[in-house]
């Protein structure tokens, strides 16, 4: 019966305007993203609180703990609160992960918010992942599910999907199957997601792409390949990317000559390790 009732709404909320016409988020999908921040540990050590909104052609996946924590940093500054003071009462938050994605039917792409220093955004193409059903069945969430995998940006996920919800959306980039995808895993087990709740929204909300800042400064416009360099060069030679990229060449900060040796040890070792979500190859 939920299946029918998702696919009632879905059908009631097509669009029967021309296609610039804004899309609506009609759902909500959250999970817990669990992930390791180094391949050796053996357990997850962090998650997250991810938001899947979805629509008739677009879905945005976001952290419910950052925009928690934006929104109080907000509400603190308009408030009048010092930036120190704002700092210390956004500690009472968790904190997220800071990658916001709108998977776009039309025009067949993903774009993609960061926010590393500064906030960056970049388009790609988006292409199906060549899915195989596999034999696995679960049952998830209340909903019974059924097992595909993919080899797909790099790493090798085992996902579990619910044709009883017949929306072809998943976090992250994940997409492409015949009802939600309600779990996902690498192969490596370094991520992890699964779904917590599935909800239709009480109001209809407007699919905007946000592009500045709450004080308007726009987003500044990279590609993927420039953002996974400088997002590497952050976790291998912290060093180097704070004077880039915080101090944007304008004098790196004076280090003593223990402090010079003990980050050269660091660089050598390789930093910290870096485990992106999507593998570059």
């Amino acid at each position: 019966m939920k299946s029918i009732h998702i696919l009632i709404l879905w059908l009631f909320f097509q669009p029967v305007f021309p296609q610039k016409t804004t899309d609506q988020f009609l759902f909500r999908a959250s999970y817990i993203f669990s992930y390791k921040t180094d391949p050796l540990q053996k357990d997850f050590v962090e998650t997250d609180l991810i938001y899947l909104d979805i629509g008739n052609n677009s879905s945005k996946y976001y952290s419910r703990y950052t925009q928690v924590r934006d929104s109080n940093k907000i509400a603190g500054l308009k408030k009048g609160l010092s930036a120190y003071d704002v700092v210390e009462d956004n500690r009472r938050f968790k904190k997220g992960t800071k990658t916001t994605i709108y998977n776009m039917d039309e025009p067949g792409q993903f774009h993609v918010i960061e926010h590393l220093v500064d906030y960056y955004y970049y388009d790609e193409k988006r292409f199906l992942p060549a899915w195989t059903f596999g034999t696995g069945e679960k049952t998830i969430a209340g909903y019974a599910c059924k097992e595909a995998q993919a080899i797909y940006l790099g790493r090798k996920w085992t996902v579990y999907f619910a044709p009883e919800i017949p929306l072809n959306k998943g976090p992250w980039k994940l997409w492409g199957l015949p009802g939600l995808i309600v779990y996902a895993i690498d192969s490596e087990q370094l991520f992890q997601f699964e779904l917590q709740g599935f909800e239709t929204l009480k109001y209809e909300t407007p699919v905007s792409i946000e592009n500045k800042t709450q004080y308007g400064r726009l987003y500044k416009k990279t590609t993927k390949k420039d953002y996974q360099k400088m997002e590497a060069l952050r976790y291998r030679d912290f060093m180097t990317f704070t004077n880039l990229f915080l101090l944007e060449g304008k004098g790196g900060i004076l280090l003593s000559p223990e402090q010079e040796r003990e980050n050269e040890r660091y660089r050598e070792k390789g930093g910290t390790p870096y485990i992106p979500l999507e593998k570059q190859e």
